[in-house]
């Protein structure tokens, strides 16, 4: 299952890639200069850096080649997805796919279902809503994600009072700047994403599904607040306790991963694993009845 976590973060990596290449082809003030932020980080490499940002530009500065190199990949990265999605599925036919109650089936006729109708329907009405929340935004609210100022034709002369990368990136963008120096933020926003495939190993935990594991679901949801204020602390400018939220939350976002994981693992006491599968839904369906 770890190959299978890692393919799914590969994954979710050259999607975000995709989508900033994406973002940059309307060629707007903060398009320019967001693909003027992002490919500037790579200068910051040892030995190599240079090389690495003129080869994204194209030339001594983001111009038309570089929009499309930015197109070439926006367009050629997906089929690299597809590619990854296939070795997704692959990987998870081997071990086989897990639960909810993250238990081993041992009675395969009163545990499992089949995938179609059930799942396949949940799947298919959790698709609808996604793509019905995702059309609102577009033909309806076009405009609530996007930055003003990105209508403005690009002009490499006029730098933008706040550069603001879109919302998927900032959280790591906050990061980025919590750190003074560049080649150390430029580290450690690396860091913050790459920590994310060591997930199977840095949860220690013998019990697989959250819903037994008391303490896991609060810190759970204290990372998804941290997550958010990092997140609206990039969209401020880096100064005063705008910058001391930032670099407080992306303390505990790495001490998250590499502390309270591990110690929980270790020392959580988790409530007892039903016998099967079917126990819990079964003694729901009791109580249930009872009540009425």
């Amino acid at each position: 299952r770890e190959i299978i976590w890692i393919i799914g973060m590969l994954i979710y990596i050259l999607m975000m890639a995709t989508a900033f290449m994406g973002y940059v082809l309307p060629w707007g003030q903060m398009s320019f200069w967001a693909a003027t932020v992002i490919t500037n980080l790579f200068s910051a490499i040892p030995i190599v850096g240079d090389s690495i940002v003129g080869w994204l530009w194209g030339g001594y500065a983001v111009g038309s080649p570089t929009l499309t190199r930015f197109y070439s990949l926006h367009y050629l990265l997906p089929f690299l997805i597809f590619a990854l999605v296939v070795l997704h599925i692959w990987a998870l036919h081997i071990p086989g796919n897990t639960n909810p109650v993250g238990i081993d089936i041992k009675q395969p006729s009163k545990d499992t279902v089949p995938f179609s109708p059930y799942v396949a329907v949940k799947d298919l009405y959790a698709l609808i809503i996604f793509l019905i929340i995702t059309a609102g935004f577009v033909f309806f609210a076009p405009n609530i994600l996007s930055h003003p100022d990105n209508y403005i034709k690009a002009n490499q002369m006029v730098t933008p009072t706040h550069i603001v990368p879109e919302w998927y990136l900032l959280p790591f963008y906050a990061i980025l700047r919590a750190v003074p120096d560049k080649l150390g933020g430029v580290v450690v926003m690396f860091a913050s994403l790459f920590i994310l495939m060591f997930l199977p190993w840095l949860d220690t935990s013998k019990v697989r599904s959250a819903v037994f594991r008391p303490l896991y679901k609060i810190f759970f949801w204290v990372l998804v607040i941290d997550v958010i204020v990092l997140g609206y602390m990039g969209a401020k400018p880096p100064e005063g306790l705008y910058l001391l939220i930032g670099r407080a939350a992306t303390i505990y976002y790495f001490a998250h991963f590499i502390l309270v994981m591990p110690i929980l693992g270790f020392k959580e006491k988790t409530t007892p694993l039903p016998i099967s599968i079917s126990d819990p839904v079964l003694d729901s369906d009791t109580k249930t009845n009872n009540y009425r």
